[in-house]
């Protein structure tokens, strides 16, 4: 779990599931539940500023490049609707502004890319222990060393030939 995490209180539900949480400052991801699977939470708040500042962008190129399953969590707030904008404000084109949009957008460029949606940290705690269930546990300076010297990540291969090789279906 990313050290910053331990400001929401996903971690807190995790453990009372009898998780096994390990704080670690993370480059890709904020939770791995397995070697092969990161996600990128996001409050509702965050997920707009993420994609104004560009920053989601760059966190799910990282996400996909590193793990094989890798999963967008947009965590809703208990007393708010369930909703990333009103059914009036989306319209039938894509437009710069709206979010949906963007989210659109997003996951045509990393097809690979999982949305997952929670209405409350509650039901977030209950979906990672889901998908714990028969998954080998991380490795805790694995996960810390991902990100930190993208040469590994793409070394002896061209970055540009293997984004177009990851937007291909099938």
């Amino acid at each position: 779990v990313d050290m910053r995490e331990f400001r929401s209180a996903l971690p807190s539900l995790l453990h009372q599931r009898a998780l096994d949480l390990v704080p670690a400052t993370l480059q890709v991801g904020d939770y791995i539940l397995s070697p092969s699977m990161c996600v990128e939470r996001k409050s509702i708040s965050d997920l707009y500023s993420s994609f104004a500042s560009g920053r989601l962008f760059q966190q799910a190129e990282a996400m996909t490049r590193f793990y094989k399953s890798s999963v967008l969590l947009i965590e809703f707030d208990s007393n708010r609707p369930f909703s990333l904008q009103a059914p009036s404000a989306i319209g039938a084109d894509i437009s710069a502004g709206s979010i949906i949009s963007k989210l659109a957008l997003l996951t045509l460029h990393f097809p690979t890319l999982r949305l997952m949606w929670m209405a409350t940290p509650h039901h977030t705690a209950e979906m990672f222990d889901a998908l714990k269930q028969n998954q080998p546990e991380p490795d805790v300076d694995e996960a810390m060393a991902v990100g930190l010297d993208a040469s590994l990540a793409t070394a002896g291969f061209a970055i540009q030939p293997q984004d177009i090789l990851r937007k291909l279906p099938g």
